[in-house]
C-alpha cells in the first residue's frame, strides 16, 4: 500500500494547505447553518479573502507532485488532465468569490445605473466563463481525449448496472451546469454560492489520490463526490433560503434546466448557450426581487405558497437524488 505522505511534498506545503482548506470548508458550513451565509458580515474581508485564496493555492501546490499523463481506467485515480482541470475550475470559483466578497461587480457599485451595471456584469461574467471553458479545452487537447471525458468515463463499482451508471453520469454532468450558474450568481447569496461548488471540485482529486495510494475504493470516491455535488443545491434551498423561496429562485431553476437541456440534448455550443444563460441569471437576480417587492404583498397566503412550493420542490429533488444515488449505498 502506497504511503499517504511522500517526500514529493518536501516542505509540507500541499499538506498544510489541504488541512487549512478542509478547516475552511467546515467553517463555511457552520457559518451557513448558524448565520444564513457562508461569509457573515462580521468577518473581515481580509480573513474571508485569505481563506478563499487557500482553495486556489491548494491545487496549484499539487503541481510539485508527479502524476501520470495517461489515465488509468481501472479506478478513479488522478492524472494530469484531471489535475489541471481541478486547478482551473478551483481558480474560477475562487476568483469569482473574491470579486463578490470585495464588492467589485458593477451591480455592487454605485458608479453605474442599474441597467448599465447589469449589462456590464453579464458581459464580464460571460467572457470569464467562456475563457475558462476555452482553457479547459486546451488542456483536454493536450492531455486528454475529446471522446473519453473526465467525468463520463469514470470507473464505477462492478455491481452497478448500466442503467445505474447512466443515471449517475447524467446527474454528474448536470451538476457541472449548476456549478457554472452558481459561479455567476449575483445578489445577496452570491458569495456563498460562488464558493459552494469548490466542495465537489476539490473533494474529487482528494478521493482520487486516496484511491491511487490504496487508502479507499472506487465506491468511496463516488459516495463522497456525489454528496459534495449535492451540497450547493441544498445549501441554496434549505440552509440559505430556509424553504422560503423567492420568484427569482424558480427562474434560476428554469435557467439551469435550459442550460443542460440545450447543451446535452440539442448540442448547442457553449458560447451560444451561456450567452443566454449567464445574462439571464444576472438579470433574474437583480431585477425580479425588486419587481416582487412592488407587486407582492406578504401575508399568510403568500407565505404559505412560498413555503409549499419550496418544500415540494425540495421533496421532488430529494426523491430523485435518492433513486439516482441509492445504488451507491449498497
Amino acid at each position: 500500500m502506497a504511503h499517504l505522505f511522500t517526500n514529493h511534498d518536501k516542505y509540507h506545503i500541499h499538506k498544510t494547505l489541504g488541512l487549512l482548506a478542509f478547516c475552511n470548508f467546515i467553517l463555511r458550513i457552520y457559518y451557513a447553518i448558524v448565520y444564513g451565509t457562508s461569509f457573515p458580515s462580521f468577518e473581515s474581508k481580509v480573513f474571508s479573502g485569505s481563506c478563499v485564496l487557500i482553495h486556489a493555492l491548494l491545487p496549484i501546490a499539487s503541481l510539485t507532485i508527479p502524476l501520470p499523463e495517461k489515465r488509468n481506467f481501472s479506478g478513479p485515480m488522478i492524472w494530469k488532465e484531471f489535475q489541471l482541470h481541478s486547478i482551473l475550475f478551483s481558480c474560477r470559483h475562487v476568483l469569482l468569490t473574491l470579486i463578490t466578497l470585495l464588492e467589485l461587480w458593477p451591480t455592487q457599485s454605485r458608479a453605474f445605473s442599474k441597467g448599465i451595471a447589469i449589462i456590464l456584469e453579464s458581459v464580464i461574467k460571460y467572457l470569464m466563463i467562456i475563457g475558462f471553458i476555452k482553457v479547459a479545452a486546451v488542456i483536454t487537447e493536450k492531455y486528454g481525449d475529446k471522446e473519453v471525458r473526465t467525468t463520463n468515463a469514470m470507473p464505477y463499482p462492478g455491481y452497478l448496472t448500466e442503467y445505474d451508471k447512466t443515471m449517475i453520469k447524467c446527474e454528474y454532468a448536470k451538476k457541472q451546469f449548476g456549478a457554472t450558474i452558481f459561479a455567476v450568481f449575483s445578489g445577496e447569496l452570491a458569495s456563498s454560492l460562488n464558493f459552494a461548488p469548490l466542495y465537489a471540485i476539490q473533494s474529487a482529486p482528494f478521493m482520487m489520490t486516496l484511491i491511487r495510494k490504496g487508502k479507499c475504493e472506487t465506491i468511496h470516491y463516488h459516495r463522497v463526490y456525489s454528496s459534495t455535488l449535492l451540497y450547493p443545491k441544498y445549501l441554496y434551498h434549505i440552509i440559505l433560503r430556509g424553504f422560503y423561496s423567492q420568484f427569482a429562485d424558480f427562474v434560476i431553476c428554469y435557467i439551469y434546466i435550459f442550460s443542460y437541456t440545450m447543451r446535452i440534448k440539442y448540442n448547442w455550443n457553449n458560447m451560444k448557450m451561456w450567452a443566454i444563460a449567464v445574462p439571464a441569471v444576472v438579470l433574474a437576480l437583480n431585477v425580479i426581487p425588486d419587481i416582487e417587492k412592488r407587486i407582492i404583498v406578504d401575508n399568510t397566503i403568500t407565505s404559505f405558497l412560498r413555503y409549499y412550493c419550496s418544500i415540494y420542490s425540495v421533496y421532488k429533488e430529494v426523491m430523485r437524488d435518492y433513486y439516482v444515488y441509492k445504488p451507491l449505498t449498497r
